[in-house]
C-alpha cells in the first residue's frame, strides 16, 4: 500500500479518485493501509460497496468473490496491479485487448 500511494502520487492521480482494492485482507491491516488511505481517502472494497445482504450470496464461494473483483478491475478507469498473480495477468490481458489503461507498480 505504501508503494502504491507513492506511484499514484507520482502519476498525479487525483486524490479524490475512488481506489478499489481487489484483494483479500492486506497483510498488516489498517496500519499498512494508512499511507494509502491518507493519500487517497476514497479507498473501497467489495465489502464496503455492497450491502451485506447482497454480498452474502457470494461469501462462501471464493471463485465468485474473485469474479466480483475481476469485473470491477476490468471496468475501472485505471488498473494498477500490485501483485503479479494470475488474476492480475488475466485482467491486464483482457484490458489490453479492450484498450484500457494499465499501469505497472
Amino acid at each position: 500500500p505504501e508503494e502504491t500511494a507513492l506511484v499514484l502520487r507520482a502519476l498525479d492521480i487525483d486524490r479524490s479518485m475512488q481506489i478499489y482494492i481487489a484483494a483479500g485482507e492486506i497483510y498488516g491491516g489498517k496500519r499498512r493501509m494508512a499511507a494509502l488511505t491518507s493519500a487517497y481517502p476514497n479507498v473501497v472494497r467489495k465489502e464496503t460497496l455492497l450491502e451485506p445482504s447482497d454480498l452474502m450470496f457470494f461469501q462462501n464461494h471464493s471463485s465468485q468473490m474473485a469474479a466480483l473483483d475481476y469485473m470491477v478491475s476490468l471496468e475501472s478507469d485505471i488498473f494498477v496491479p500490485t501483485y503479479d498473480g494470475n488474476m492480475a495477468k488475466v485482467v491486464e490481458g483482457h484490458r489490453r485487448y479492450a484498450l484500457h489503461l494499465v499501469i505497472h507498480c
